[in-house]
């Protein structure tokens, strides 16, 4: 996953990170799946004074996703997207190989 800066106009700062899935994905309930791919997302921020200091705020966070035309932009919660980052990670792990291959998963030769 990789980060950059977009831009900063001193009350919304906008920040894009590529994600690489390595696995087809779904977002929170939506039966739609994603293929596998690298994909741009978003994140808007705007800042919010407390007690005299500035915090920045999510305000939205955009899922760009590829498609034979150009893409279509989608807006996802952070959980939605972080339990679809977890979900890729979890299947590969999965499928990494055993590092011993001559052991069965009970630990016995086979």
């Amino acid at each position: 996953m990789r980060s950059s800066e977009l831009s900063d106009n001193g009350s919304e700062r906008y920040t894009n990170e590529r994600i690489l899935f390595t696995q087809p994905f779904t977002l929170g309930r939506s039966p739609e799946v994603y293929p596998a791919g690298m994909y741009q997302v978003e994140t808007k921020k705007v800042a919010a004074e407390v007690g005299g200091h500035t915090a920045w705020v999510r305000s939205s966070k955009v899922l760009i996703v590829p498609t034979s035309t150009g893409s279509h932009c989608r807006e996802v919660r952070g959980s939605e997207l972080d339990e679809a980052i977890l979900g890729d990670t979890d299947h590969g792990l999965a499928l990494e190989p055993s590092e011993n291959p001559d052991r069965s998963e009970d630990g016995h030769a086979g």
